[in-house]
């Protein structure tokens, strides 16, 4: 069962433990299939370079929501000069992210910074927060998801931040575009993927997965598609001071991972396989389990990457990946309430492979 769109003032001083749970029984009015459009505000491309320890790559700001749709490039303007490809040249592998583990209140005061984006002295508490599922490059869903979002549960406001759970990009119809997008509308963000880390060791010129079609797309990226790829972080965490409104005191932070987190680890020591790769962990009797079941909390952890189980509800864990991309849907999810919105996807765009 997934979390209900609850009454109004049915969330007051409840953790969302609570809320999840309390999901048992109504869910189908919250989790509806209407489309629309997105919106943008261009924001300035920024490179803060990588750094040097492990493989994978790293983090940047990215932000909010707009109504009207920007302009997406049509050709690429790549000519292999960022820190990135650097880093590539010299490594044989994708740069590490400069921040692993990121907070949503500093990426929005540094993109607040870098952009000197005068936001009226208005606070970063009370205002909601949208986290989306797998787009892997569904970008016409994409935008009808915005658009639902807004106007049906925010009254037509934009949202304090949009976090995105990963995997951009691949299977889709339009990787580069839904890639370039979120990189350029304001208080728009995203954690890196396995597809995504894939899609970025292409660009800089992988040749095992240069030689892939399913990588062909990637010639269409700007360097400063890369460049902002190249930054993604593997966590970013919502402080609970973000989510409180009148009448709703929050009581544990947000973690956005895009595939999952091992709870025997502190954050700052997650391997950086499990959280771009794993579903399932290993148990004491030899088998495995889903690691969303062991998560024991107390922060409530939004992932992706498991469209074969759907979307998932678990005491401190909640999985978004509605599987799009198949044919299904797209979803998001509003905080602090815990409200789910989806649209149906508009077509297969990758069939789903039967083993044989």
């Amino acid at each position: 069962m997934l979390p209900p769109t609850l009454p109004a003032g049915s969330r007051g001083g409840r953790s969302f433990a609570t809320l999840l749970l309390l999901g048992t029984a109504a869910v189908g009015a919250s989790w509806s299939s209407r489309g629309g459009g997105g919106g943008g505000g261009a924001k300035p491309a920024t490179c803060r370079g990588a750094a040097s320890s492990s493989s994978s790559v790293g983090p940047s700001p990215t932000g909010a929501c707009r109504a009207e749709t920007l302009p997406l490039p049509t050709s690429s303007t790549r000519i292999r000069a960022t820190e990135a490809d650097e880093y590539f040249r010299k490594r044989k592998r994708i740069p590490p992210p400069l921040i692993a583990h990121e907070k949503l209140d500093r990426m929005i005061g540094e993109e607040s910074r870098v952009s000197k984006e005068d936001d009226g002295g208005r606070s970063l508490r009370g205002r909601r927060i949208f986290v989306i599922g797998d787009v892997h490059g569904c970008l016409e869903e994409l935008e009808a998801l915005m658009k639902k979002a807004m106007i049906e549960r925010n009254d037509g406001e934009d949202f304090e931040a949009v976090v995105l759970v990963g995997d951009l990009c691949n299977k889709g119809p339009s990787s580069a575009g839904v890639v370039s997008l979120v990189r350029r509308r304001t208080r728009w963000f995203s954690v890196r993927g396995n597809h995504d880390d894939g899609a970025l060791a292409a660009a800089l010129g992988d040749p095992e997965r240069r030689s892939k079609n399913k990588y062909k797309w990637v010639d269409d990226l700007s360097d400063e598609d890369v460049a902002w790829m190249s930054e993604l972080p593997y966590t970013i965490t919502i402080p609970k001071l973000m989510l409180d409104r009148p009448g709703h005191t929050v009581e544990e932070d947000v973690i956005v991972v895009h595939a999952g987190l091992d709870p025997s680890i502190d954050l700052e020591d997650q391997e950086t396989d499990i959280m771009v790769n794993a579903r399932n962990l290993p148990t004491a009797e030899g088998g495995s389990k889903p690691w969303a079941k062991i998560w024991p909390g107390p922060q409530l952890v939004i992932f992706g990457h498991d469209a074969k189980r759907g979307l998932q509800r678990e005491n401190h864990a909640l999985g978004l990946d509605s599987g799009c991309v198949y044919g299904k849907r797209l979803t998001g999810i509003i905080l602090p309430e815990l409200e789910l919105v989806s649209v149906d996807a508009v077509r297969v765009h990758s069939p789903i492979k039967k083993k044989t």
